[in-house]
């Protein structure tokens, strides 16, 4: 279920176009066939077009998407800052070869189109459905065993890609640190979640969530890590790429939750969501993907060192899952698509029980 969004099209494209051509070596701007895809996400808004416009004198024709802020009085995290979305994407750009779409134009007051929102070129290729999910259906699940591990191997090469960015020389320390939370890096995500978990459950008790983290501070094994300070994409997994014809990766979308920890951070999430992704819906595992022992070893291979503790870091992706499902399970209530009476499963759902699965607790009873 995307936010619900209810724009007027047209004010949005006269704005839009008014703001571009008022920048500089850019006149004649025309944005056609905006539109708000069917599906495009909790956490931002997304529109999709196509744009002419030209640029110092050269004439530019190509597809755009706008991630804008999202508003209406309801949020999935804690703070938005649509800065960590475009800057780690134009970072990733500069330091790397994981690819990532251009970025043309930010806007960060919200006095164009109500809320602060960027521009990027539109790329075009294949993306794994969320809903249904690609285990379900769609060209995944439709490809040959081949295909899907060249799929699957690409992606966790691009994980272990975007570990190995300098992210210091990078200078994403200037717009990912939250030093409310702690210092930057791990013990920082810890310190997030808890805020989060406290935020979302507005003093609703959380049994299994309240163990989990209390479990998670207390084994924190980062201090003994060697790679325990990298960049973090945060929101790893399939459906948040984009592949080309050959199966492997052309963009990698999605960085809002992007953070600094050991690496470990997106494997485990991505071995994480993937199993949820698979089991939630009662479908079977694809042929072509590898599971969690080859996965790590692809990992490793990929990154020249040897993976730590993914247990526990597998464990913390369902943890994040989670919490991140309370606010999910309350938006939408919020827009009366769930009953009241359903906030309890926010308490005992797939996700939680996998998560006291993982970490050997009892099942959770709503």
């Amino acid at each position: 279920m995307p936010i619900p969004q209810e724009r007027n099209i047209e004010e949005i494209s006269a704005n839009l176009s008014q703001w571009l051509n008022s920048k500089p070596d850019v006149e004649g701007v025309e944005i056609s066939g905006l539109d708000i895809p069917g599906a495009s996400g909790f956490s931002n808004e997304t529109l999709l077009g196509d744009i002419k416009y030209q640029l110092a004198g050269e004439q530019k024709e190509h597809g755009i998407v706008i991630r804008k802020r999202p508003s209406g009085g309801y949020a999935i995290f804690p703070e938005y800052n649509m800065a960590v979305q475009y800057r780690s994407m134009q970072e990733v750009a500069k330091h790397s070869p994981v690819p990532v779409p251009e970025i043309l134009w930010t806007e960060d007051t919200g006095d164009v189109l109500g809320d602060p929102f960027f521009v990027m070129e539109r790329l075009y290729g294949k993306v794994p459905s969320d809903n249904p999910p690609f285990y379900v259906e769609g060209f995944v699940k439709d490809a040959t065993e081949e295909q899907q591990a060249t799929l699957w191997n690409s992606s966790v090469e691009t994980l272990a890609a975007i570990a190995a960015i300098d992210w210091e020389a990078a200078g994403f320390s200037e717009f990912l640190d939250q030093p409310q939370y702690g210092a930057l890096g791990f013990k920082q995500q810890l310190g997030y979640y808890k805020h989060y978990l406290e935020w979302g459950a507005e003093g609703r008790p959380q049994p299994t969530l309240e163990a989990a983290l209390k479990y998670f501070i207390e084994n924190d094994p980062t201090d003994s890590m060697e790679h325990s300070k990298q960049l973090n994409w945060g929101d790893a997994r399939p459906s948040n790429m984009m592949y080309g014809d050959d199966f492997k990766p052309i963009g990698v979308f999605d960085w809002e939750m992007a953070t600094i920890g050991p690496g470990e951070v997106d494997l485990g999430w991505y071995l994480a969501m993937n199993r949820w992704q698979s089991e939630n819906e009662g479908a079977e595992w694809l042929p072509g993907f590898p599971q969690s022992e080859e996965t790590v070893a692809i990992y490793e291979k990929a990154a020249g060192r040897k993976v730590e503790h993914i247990d526990y870091f597998e464990a913390f992706g369902y943890f994040r899952f989670c919490v991140i499902m309370i606010r999910i399970i309350a938006m939408q209530i919020f827009f009366g698509d769930m009953p009241e009476e359903m906030r309890v499963f926010e308490r005992a759902n797939p996700a939680v029980e996998m998560l006291a699965e993982k970490l050997g607790m009892p099942k959770p009873e709503a």
